[in-house]
């Protein structure tokens, strides 16, 4: 799949081409690493210690023997299954522009992503509601009790934050498992982390079986989400703007839908303001948009929405608190304004290919 940074820009990665002998797996663990008979997958040889291990869909095996690589580099292998075991042979890449099951780190990966796909996807908003809506703790509880699958509970409670104990750390590494960047950290051979977004939704369409079914056409959906958020994400950066959204999961709250934009820069002109948009329907405040604006690097105007008169008359009451913990961490807050109201639905940046304005009165 595709990923919101050119993590394959020529001289990043360098292919090994063998005609190695296959080297074995056990069945259990072809099973664990998701691998599909004739798939081609991708590896890369990682330094640990001091030992070159090699890395395959996020798990670390010693290289098998005749098979010599240097940290950074990546050996193609087509995987064979027999009766008792797997056999994963050494094979030439495959054709520049072939996108294949190998970045998949968790399962039955999707097809190759051909032109219908892409366009799909080009076609899709960034985030829809699916994705927020499947995060809702009762649907949530609904699906991990329908997959049957307590790895895949655990794991879903490690990628969730909390708000009583909410960190920067804690939401860099959040973000980071959004599903957004996982190609591109497989790419880099770099570890997959366990609370990967992107990993778990394949993880648990394939553990619902093969039968169709609502809840494993939320879970294609919410995919879809992910997928097409990195597609914007590199038309964005095309563009010269940055440009990428996601849904975070929480333990004590509701998920939040949270969006970052930077325009591009023009020339000869300051660099354009950094924009949060952040919408979350908590149980406790009731709906919410926050839309706060970064510029000069440390100047933040704060625009807020929200549906009870209460919240919005608490959130006023507040504001000098907040300004004062601002200037504590070094910024300035240069406006907030608060409205009892919805979030006015303005245009957003993004638009599908072919989409018109309509300029009549």
């Amino acid at each position: 799949m595709l990923v919101p940074e050119p993590a394959s820009l020529p001289g990043r990665i360098h292919p090994i081409y063998l005609e190695g002998k296959p080297f074995q797996l056990e069945t259990v663990v072809a099973r664990q690493l998701g691998l599909r008979d004739g798939q081609t997958v991708q590896a890369s040889a990682e330094l640990r210690g001091e030992t070159i291990k090699l890395l395959l869909n996020g798990k670390l095996f010693d290289l098998p023997p005749g098979l010599r690589m240097q940290a950074g580099d990546t050996v193609w292998l087509r995987a064979q299954a027999n009766t008792t075991s797997w056999l994963l042979k050494p094979v030439e890449p495959p054709a520049t522009g072939t996108l294949n099951n190998f970045t998949n780190p968790a399962g039955p990966a999707a097809e190759a992503l051909n032109t219908s796909r892409l366009n799909a996807l080009l076609l899709r908003p960034p985030m829809s509601p699916t994705l927020l809506a499947l995060f809702q703790p009762t649907v949530m509880n609904g699906l991990l009790q329908a997959a049957g699958n307590p790895e895949l509970a655990a794991m879903f409670q490690r990628m969730r934050l909390s708000m009583q104990g909410l960190s920067a750390t804690a939401l860099q590494r959040s973000v980071q498992g959004s599903g957004l960047w996982l190609e591109s950290f497989l790419s880099q051979g770099q570890a997959v982390s366990g609370q990967d977004c992107k990993a778990w939704l394949r993880r648990m369409i394939r553990a619902l079986g093969e039968r169709d079914s609502p809840q494993k056409a939320s879970l294609e959906k919410a995919l879809d989400d992910v997928e097409a958020a990195q597609v914007e994400s590199l038309a964005a950066q095309a563009r010269g703007e940055l440009s990428f959204a996601m849904v975070l999961p929480f333990a004590d709250a509701n998920p939040v839908d949270v969006k970052f934009f930077r325009p591009a820069r023009q020339p000869g002109q300051e660099p354009p303001p950094f924009t949060v948009n952040i919408h979350t329907d908590n149980q406790h405040l009731g709906e919410i948009w926050l839309k706060t604006t970064i510029s000069r690097a440390s100047h933040v105007d704060l625009m807020m929405w929200a549906l009870r008169a209460d919240i919005a008359s608490l959130a006023r009451q507040h504001s000098d608190a907040l300004a004062g913990r601002m200037r504590e961490a070094g910024l300035t807050m240069a406006s907030f304004r608060v409205f009892n109201s919805a979030r006015p639905s303005l245009p957003e940046s993004w638009a599908p290919t072919g989409a018109m304005l309509d300029v009549k009165a």
